[in-house]
């Protein structure tokens, strides 16, 4: 039972770890929370989620096949990984600029954007996969142990509530910001996000360019 309970604590503590550095999701999900609200952060915070619970499964039950998969097609996952985020960014560059206006345009099929390109922003991050597979290769010797599915399963339980809690918090505090927040900053917060999410784009892609 102690095992159990540390398995799931090791877990938590990756979904949270992996999460909680400043990447492009992060910015789009605190860009929501200042212009839209917590529901609209939250949106965003659930594509990544899925996403990390989906890439926590593969690499807790399969580490080795999946690393494989992954830097052999690594060239391709980048090139798509930063398109995307530069698309994404130049969008955030002319979103709009007033808050008054922005719940009005988050719909449902604003919200279902939000979270498929925060789930595509992170599926095609090939650092956050193969983190996921160097962490549990590393942990409790899962990589010499393909066949150890209670371990595989607790420690991706762990990783979906510590994905969870991670969205959830960031998302609620980040929308404390909105009533706080002058209007003439939503401009510059615009700027900035949007700049920050291209500029991580631009990094991505170059980084394939001078690999060949």
């Amino acid at each position: 039972m102690i095992d159990d309970v540390s398995l799931i604590a090791t877990g938590i503590a990756i979904g949270v770890g992996v999460n909680a550095p400043v990447g492009p999701v992060n910015v789009m999900c605190i860009h929501r929370a200042v212009r839209n609200g917590a529901a609209s952060a939250m949106a965003a915070g659930t594509g990544a989620f899925v996403a990390d619970v989906l890439f926590a499964g593969m690499a807790a039950f399969g580490v080795t096949a999946i690393s494989n998969f992954v830097e052999g097609h690594l060239a391709v996952i980048k090139v798509l990984g930063g398109a995307i985020m530069l698309a994404f960014g130049v969008k955030l560059l002319y979103a709009p600029r007033s808050t008054n206006a922005a719940p009005a345009n988050d719909t449902r099929l604003s919200l279902f954007n939000a979270a498929f390109t925060s789930f595509a922003l992170t599926a095609t991050n090939p650092a956050v996969l193969l983190g996921f597979v160097a962490i549990f290769g590393g942990l409790v010797g899962i990589g010499d142990k393909p066949g150890d599915f209670e371990t595989a399963a607790l420690l991706t339980l762990g990783v979906t509530i510590g994905s969870a809690a991670w969205w959830l918090m960031l998302s609620m505090g980040a929308s404390r910001l909105r009533e706080r927040i002058a209007e003439r900053w939503l401009g510059r917060i615009n700027t900035l996000s949007g700049g920050a999410v291209a500029l991580f784009g631009l990094v991505v892609l170059l980084s394939v360019a001078l690999g060949y």
